[in-house]
Formats: C-alpha cells, structure tokens, sequence
C-alpha cells in the first residue's frame, strides 16, 4: 500500500519542532482468510472526489442533475423503490426516468428493488409495474429493466419465515459508471426532507409523501389525495391512452378514502449520502452487476416475442425481455482508463451472505473471469465465508479512536450479556399483542430467542477504560444520535421488542454500554482508594474486576455522561388550532472518528446489519488525504484533522445544535464541550416534556393526593392501563348520548386537557 495521508503533528511540548507522521496506519480492511485469500470485498481505492449530503434535499438536486447527464445507463438499487417517490416539489421518480428515457433512446436504467415479504411492504410490485411496464409501454421501447431480487441469508432452515426477518438493504445509483451515489437513502416514501418541518403540505408533499408511520390511523377514514387508480389491478396502460394521459402528463389525482389525517405531521428525516467520483465507482458497478445477474428476472412471467426490440401492441403479454438482459463486470481495462477526479481515499465495503456470493460467483462466465480486476477474481475464490467488511472496519474505528467517536445510527443493539427486564409491568397490549414476556428478548430472526452477538458495545466500553486508566489521562467522548424509537406504532410487537433490545444495549443487560462503564469507573475507585501507584494499574486491574460482583451498582449512571453522550432529535410546529410535536427519524448510518475516517452507508448497528450472513449492506470508508489544523488553546495542542471528516461532522451538528455551541461543535472531546452540549439537549428535553404530556420520556410524575409530587424513571415498555382507558371512553361515550360531552373530535386543545384531567392523574405512573 502507499504511503499517503501525511499530515503535521506537534509533539514538542515548547511546541517548536514538528515531525511528519503518517496517522492512517492500519485503517483499511484487508481480510485475510486461512487459505490466504482476501475476503473482503474490495481495496481501497486513491484519488476520488467524495460530496457529502445531510438529508436528502440536496442529495436529490444533485441525483437529478446526474440523471439528466447519462448517456448509456443508469443502475438503481434499493431496499425500497416507490415510483412516486417525491425527489423534488412536483418531481417524482415515474417523472424523472420518463423524461430521460424519453431523451434519450440509447439510455437503459436498470433497477433493483428488494422482494418484500409479509407483514414488510415497500411497494415492489408497484415499481416493478409502473416504472417498467408503463413507462416502456408509453414510450414504445424497451428503455427500463426491474428486477426483484429475494433474500439470500445463511440462516439454518432457510424459509418464509426468515426470508420475513431479512432484506436486500444497499442503497446505490450508479450513473454512467463514473458518478455512484452511496448511503442510507432509498429513492422511497418520506425520504425527501428539507429541513425539519412538520407540514404535511410542505414542499408541496402528497399521498404517500406525508410519511409518519408513528401515528395511529384516524377512527373515522378522511379524504386524502392519491392516485385514480389501483396500480396493482393495472399491470398494463398501453391500450388505454386515457390512464397514460394521467398518469404522465396530467399527473391527475382524484380523492379517495385514506386513514391519514389531512394535517397530521409528517416525520423529517434525517440521513446520510456521498456522491463518488473515480475508481471507487467501479467497485460499486461490480457489486450492482454481481447482485443482477444473479436476481430472478421471471418473477413468474412469461417473456412475448418482441420484433426490432419494440414492443407488440397487439399483444397483450405485460413482461419484458429487457429484464433477462446480462450485465458485464467491469474489465481491468476499463478500469485503467477510468480517470483520477481527487485527492480522497475510499474503499467499498459490503455485508454479504454465502449463500449470496455463491450466486454471484455461479452467474460470472468463466470466459469472463481473463479480463477481470485482480480484487474481483479474488473476491469470487471466497465465496463460502459471509463477508462482513463493515463490522470489521467499525471494529477498527473504534479501536482506532483518540479524541472521540461519533455514531448517527437507526439502531444500537449489540451483545448486552444477561437481559434485565426492566421496572414497570407489561401492558394489556404488550401481553397480548406482541407475546413478549419481560424475560424474552427478540431479534427479528428465525430464533425468537436469540440475543445479539456483535462486538460494538464491547469496544466501545473498552475504548472508555482506555481514557479512564490511561497513565497521561487525554479527553475523550462518545456521542450515539438515536432516532426517539423506531418507525411505527409503540404498541406494535417488533417495535416493543426493538425499543427492549436498545434499552438492554444502552443501559439495563449485565454488559450495557453504561454499565461496563460503571465496572470501569469501580474498579478505578477501588485503586484510587488502595493506593494503587498509576503505573501499576495495568497489570492489577484484573484483581479487582475478579471480584467486582454488582458492587459497580453503586457507581450512579450520571457518571457514565463524563464519557458517553446520547441524543434524540425531536421537532414542533403549531397546524392550525393544534401545537404538534414529532421525532426526528434518525435513519443515518454513520460512524465519524476524531474528524479523521468518515463511514457511511446503509448498515445499521445490530446484528443483520453487521455479521455478513444475513440483510446485504453496503458502505463506503472515507479518508481524505486533504488535512488541516484545529487549534485548541484549552489543551494547549494542535490537533490534525481530515477536511471531508471535519467539515461533514461540523455540518451535521451545527443543523443539530443550533446556535451558541460553536466552541464545542470545534473541539468535541473538551469537558466543557460534553457540558454545553448535554446541557442544551436537557434543556430541550425539558421544555418538550413540560409541553407534550405523552411523547417518550425519561420519567414520570406521580401526584399524591397531599400534593407531593415525585419523578420517577419511566418504564422500559410501554405500561399504559388499557382497562381504565376503555373505562374513560365507556364514562365520556355516556355523557355523549345523554347530550353532557361533546365528541372528542370536536374538542379544542384545552378542553380535550380539562377532559382528561382525572385521566391522566390516574394513569401518570403507568404511562
């Protein structure tokens, strides 16, 4: 490998002499198996331009303008595709490809959606439908290929049942085979955010565009705008010029019945893009082209005979040959020719099953394999072992780490050890609904009963009592950015069990992240109070961890916050007479390290993300070779940082923090930096508490009929009294039909307060 990455390091305490070290070290993945094979995907690739996108309005400018540049193809793949999925106010996804294919009759798009699988819906068939057959039926040619690709884990006793639990989950748009788009944001529903509004109307949102599957569906079914027709009683439009008029010219919508409210608020979204320019894209190219040719093209249909490659109206077949088209992998000569476009280090990454490498490895002829990249015919001789390349490098981020870490992630859950089952009884709901029992822990796996195995929580904690026992003690901080729980309903089983398992990670499991950082913290109290000289630290550590029993219990979790941050992020709006309230989804998949390495891409921090057998990822590790210096007078130090890392992170948390923190977004390790900050997101959660009685909460109030009031910490499931709440709706349903209530629907803010004051008294230790 290359030597590159050099930056200026001060060491001389007078801070007059400077040495030029290399501070990349051994950051790339070279996973090496024991036939002396590489296994992971592919090698780290120099001089590419890397672009950053917080969100997805700019990211979706950016994809459009790509888009109307292509001039032979356009590779898509997703975990959910929907082909009126809103890219920009009054653009949707059906739009954009009519109008390039339209453009441009050499163009051939072709895209690769998940095969969902009950109760999981993201619409496959639907973009199968619309975005192939109508729009290659409207413009007369085969110009869009879908494929729906199912799911290939490793699990033992392969079946529905699994195929359920696990998913095609990369993100990818590869345009020309020169730009490549890579992260954690699908061409799906609720995607397209600018900023943090919570109008419905905002951007001018319709149908399905004003997401919030956190809200419960209205009692009574309002009017809502969506589409005049049915798309899956409509495999084809090319008889009927009526539909194709409304579907592509007119865009007309008419109103039908829908559960969602006309002003509900929606979820903003927040998540994470790179765009790639350079020979990293060729990596992207050979995964997209690996997972095609290996894709099931029939889905059952029949394949008419075409003459001139133009479709045969006279038939009334709806499926195309376009889709049984191969795909070739790029050949070391084109690599070669691919020009250099930057100064930044990437290398792909990718979570793999066997099952799908095998595939993969089946559908490359053997004639083709001569003009293959070196790394490609490596990566087909190891076919047999899962590749798991991004738990790998995340393993090697955090090890890695001097300053801080930090993690913007849809989920956190890693092996907590024993499960605690938490304060609180289990609702009626929770009883019967989702079959969870306090003693039980889900994955969402074929094995209800298995818990998780990745190391994450693990290296992290250790990389805590590096800082905590160090002989010259340097700052260090760790902050986790969470969504407030996950998308959907609270009372939902996989919901519940997921909010269970991130709890048991956060704090409650025997080897939670808090509470192996209170088993640091005793054990450093115990050698403080013995006497124990510093240097001895190392080799006595294990003695007193020996017999540690639950005596770190006492070490209170407010200590843990010296050494780990964890934030949600939340949003408000007043909607006509209503104030509302609505998390920020954190759907982000991002690891940034002392603003040096930068990961991003669509792997989530659980065990079907990272272990490499089960839901396919992909990710893209960042290091830039363009470095720059930070003062820091507080420590007395320069400190060397990557431009991308440290501009990306500085971007993210200015959006986050608002104004007044800019000191602290500087230098993020600093004790005064963790207090501005901590301090800022407890005022907030305060004010949002104090306003918004039901949102998620850290505790509870208890009134006392003396008037005393206590807090206590909420439970870790959700413990509403469903009983005394039929008994409220049984008591207002009365005084409705004797004339004494009014309908709850009609109600204002304050009265629907005054209504339910007895209610909430009763039920605020259960909420």
């Amino acid at each position: 490998m290359r030597e590159h990455n050099k930056t200026q390091v001060i060491l001389d305490k007078n801070k007059e002499q400077e040495y030029t070290s290399t501070v990349t070290d051994d950051i790339w993945l070279y996973d090496i198996n024991e036939q002396n094979n590489k296994n992971n995907f592919a090698e780290p690739i120099h001089n590419n331009s890397v672009k950053s996108y917080v969100q997805s309005y700019e990211y979706f400018q950016d994809l459009l303008t790509a888009m109307r540049s292509a001039e032979k193809e356009i590779y898509i793949t997703g975990w959910q595709v929907n082909w009126d999925a809103m890219l920009t106010p009054d653009l949707r996804l059906v739009d954009i490809l009519l109008e390039v294919t339209q453009g441009n009759e050499n163009l051939k798009i072709f895209i690769l959606p998940w095969d969902d699988c009950s109760p999981v819906e993201t619409y496959d068939d639907e973009a199968k439908i619309v975005l192939r057959n109508y729009i290659n039926e409207y413009i007369g040619r085969e110009a869009i290929a879908v494929r729906i690709h199912s799911s290939s884990n490793d699990e033992p006793g392969y079946s529905l049942a699994t195929k359920q639990f696990f998913s095609h989950h990369q993100k990818c748009i590869i345009i020309d085979k020169k730009i490549a788009f890579v992260g954690g944001i699908d061409l799906a529903y609720g995607r397209y955010c600018h900023g943090y509004k919570l109008d419905p109307n905002a951007d001018k949102r319709k149908v399905a565009n004003r997401y919030n599957p956190c809200i419960v569906p209205m009692d009574e079914p309002k009017k809502e705008i969506t589409l005049s027709f049915k798309v899956k009683n409509r495999k084809s439009l090319k008889n009927n010029k009526k539909y194709q008029n409304e579907v592509f010219v007119e865009k007309r919508l008419q109103r039908q019945d829908s559960s969602l409210a006309d002003n509900q608020p929606i979820m903003p979204w927040q998540d994470i893009q790179v765009k790639i320019e350079g020979k990293a894209v060729f990596d992207l190219v050979t995964n997209f082209v690996l997972r095609w040719n290996q894709a099931d093209y029939s889905n059952g249909e029949t394949r008419p005979r075409y003459k001139d490659n133009h479709i045969n109206d006279s038939d009334n077949v709806v499926s195309f040959e376009c889709i049984s088209r191969r795909l070739f992998l790029p050949t070391q000569e084109e690599y070669d020719a691919l020009e250099d476009k930057g100064n930044i280090s990437v290398q792909i990454l990718r979570s793999a099953s066997s099952n799908m490498r095998g595939k993969e490895k089946s559908n490359v002829f053997a004639s083709d394999r001569k003009k293959l990249q070196k790394n490609i015919k490596e990566n087909l001789e190891t076919v047999s072992e899962p590749q798991s390349d991004i738990y790998q490098v995340m393993l090697k981020l955090i090890k890695k780490a001097k300053r801080y870490i930090y993690l913007e992630n849809q989920f956190f859950i890693s092996d907590y050890g024993s499960p605690f089952a938490g304060l609180g009884r289990l609702s009626k709901v929770a009883k019967t609904e989702s079959g969870i029992i306090p003693n039980i822990t889900r994955i969402l796996s074929f094995n209800g009963k298995e818990l998780p195995k990745n190391k994450i929580v693990k290296e992290l904690s250790d990389k805590v009592a590096h800082a905590i026992f160090a002989l010259q003690p340097e700052p260090f901080h760790i902050y986790i950015t969470l969504p407030v729980h996950p998308e959907g309903l609270l009372k939902e089983g996989s919901i519940m069990a997921t909010i269970h398992q991130t709890m048991q990670t956060i704090s409650f499991g025997s080897n939670s992240l808090l509470n192996q950082i209170r088993k640091h913290l005793w054990v450093y109290q115990q050698l403080v109070k013995d006497e124990v000289p510093r240097k001895e630290w190392g080799k006595m550590r294990s003695v007193y961890y020996d017999k540690i029993g639950n005596d770190y219990q006492t070490i209170p979790l407010e200590e843990c916050s010296k050494y780990v941050t964890l934030l949600n992020l939340r949003s408000w709006a007043q909607l006509g007479d209503r104030t509302v309230t609505e998390q920020i989804y954190v759907h982000s998949k991002l690891t940034i390290v002392d603003d040096l390495y930068v990961l991003v891409g669509s792997a989530n921090i659980n065990d079907r993300s990272l272990l490499g057998g089960r839901d396919s990822e992909l990710a893209a590790l960042i290091v830039d070779n363009e470095t720059k210096i930070v003062t820091c007078p507080e420590r007395g130090i320069n400190i060397p940082v990557r431009t991308f890392a440290y501009q990306l992170r500085k971007q993210i948390w200015q959006g986050l923090y608002g104004e007044g923190l800019e000191q602290a977004i500087e230098v993020p390790e600093l004790a005064s930096s963790v207090k501005a900050i901590q301090s800022r997101a407890k005022t907030n959660a305060d004010i949002y508490e104090s306003i918004f009685p039901f949102i998620p909460r850290n505790y509870l109030q208890k009134v006392y009929d003396t008037g005393n009031i206590e807090n206590t910490y909420a439970s870790i499931w959700p413990a509403l009294d469903y009983d005394k709440l039929e008994e409220y709706k049984n008591i207002k349903l009365k005084e409705e039909k004797s004339g004494k209530g009014k309908h709850n629907l009609y109600r204002t803010n304050k009265e629907r307060y005054e209504s339910n004051k007895y209610f909430l008294k009763d039920q605020a230790e259960d909420r």
